[in-house]
């Protein structure tokens, strides 16, 4: 639930440990974790980096709330995605200036909406080890229903999939109801899929060739541009951009609950990173009173009466969907430019 939050597997165990308490000494944490005494201090320490506990009084430790915490981590992520849009500007600059003095074959540039289609299909469908990407609307081809069949034939990041290749994808906030249908769709498939304001559209297949869009091209009256790029230098940029994103966006998960309704997966996901009920509600474009109705559903649900023994029952639904599907081989998602 928190290691989005850069919270390790063992602090966030302590921490839901501790967090019921009104204090504990680091032996009753021992005891009651059924960690060493050096494990669990060491451990304490952890969350009092993350300012999510403090020592008080001789030995005794309480925890810090963790929407607090959030703030602080989301007051740095926004600055951290602030650069990593600098850098997307300094990156397309570097690749506009490449198209003057390198060969043709490391830039090339693409236009109009059937030339864009057909590069991607192709460096997709050659792709062998991983697809890396950032999706975002606006997209050059209409999106029909999805569904398996429809995704095998027109998706050739789902046919990538079949074959075995990862497929990562940051997707940039807001999504309606049938992006969110295709979403769990892939998500199921194997797909790595975060959710982050992401800085431009990408495409990185085997981290040797890379497609990107014009932003220009994108203004009223213009024709679609896009371009490959295979110069090694820049493409190593671009993979820069993209793991600098995907290390501080937020994980979208699909729990073992039964949830027909991709957009309740969606505050499950969202729940597990610790995104408070307003963020939840931006993000799925609700109001704050049905992300509130649907979170009291929740728990309902699942039996709990308060926010951490929901989260608590939420990680645990995860650990036993980890544990049943552990076989799977398939790691990864979809863009789409």
């Amino acid at each position: 639930m928190l290691q989005s939050l850069g919270v390790p597997p063992a602090a966030e165990e302590l921490y839901l440990v501790l967090a019921p308490l009104e204090s504990a000494t680091v032996a009753e944490l021992a005891d009651l974790s059924g960690a060493t005494l050096q494990e669990t201090t060491e451990t304490l320490r952890v969350l009092q980096t993350l300012a999510l506990a403090r020592p008080v009084g001789g030995e005794g430790w309480q925890y810090l709330p963790l929407l607090d915490a959030v703030q602080v981590l989301r007051r740095q992520r926004i600055a951290e995605i602030d650069s990593a849009a600098t850098a997307a500007e300094s990156i397309q600059n570097r690749i506009l200036a490449a198209t003057r003095s390198q060969p043709a074959d490391n830039i090339t540039v693409l236009i109009g909406t059937e030339a864009i289609v057909t590069a991607r299909d192709s460096i997709c469908d050659n792709a062998i080890r991983e697809i890396c990407a950032f999706d975002k609307p606006p997209y050059v081809q209409a999106r029909p229903n999805a569904t398996p069949m429809n995704l095998s034939e027109t998706s050739p990041e789902w046919r990538a999939l079949e074959r075995g290749a990862k497929l990562r994808c940051v997707y940039h906030p807001g999504f309606d109801a049938d992006r969110l249908a295709e979403l769990a769709l892939f998500a199921d498939k194997g797909e790595q899929s975060r959710t982050s304001q992401v800085p431009m559209k990408l495409i990185l297949v085997d981290s040797e060739i890379a497609l990107i869009p014009s932003m220009r091209s994108y203004e009223t009256g213009q024709e679609l541009r896009a371009s490959i790029v295979r110069h090694p230098q820049l493409v190593e940029a671009l993979i820069w951009l993209f793991e600098a994103v995907w290390d501080q966006s937020v994980p979208i998960i699909t729990t073992k609950i039964s949830e027909p309704d991709p957009r309740r997966q969606m505050l499950i996901s969202l729940l597990m990173t610790g995104s408070t009920d307003n963020a939840i509600a931006t993000q799925l474009g609700i109001n704050v009173r049905s992300v509130r109705r649907w979170i009291s559903e929740l728990m309902d649900d699942l039996g709990v009466t308060t926010r951490l023994q929901l989260g608590a029952a939420l990680v645990r639904s995860e650990q036993i969907r980890g544990a049943s599907s552990a076989g799977r081989t398939t790691d990864p998602r979809r863009p789409a430019l």
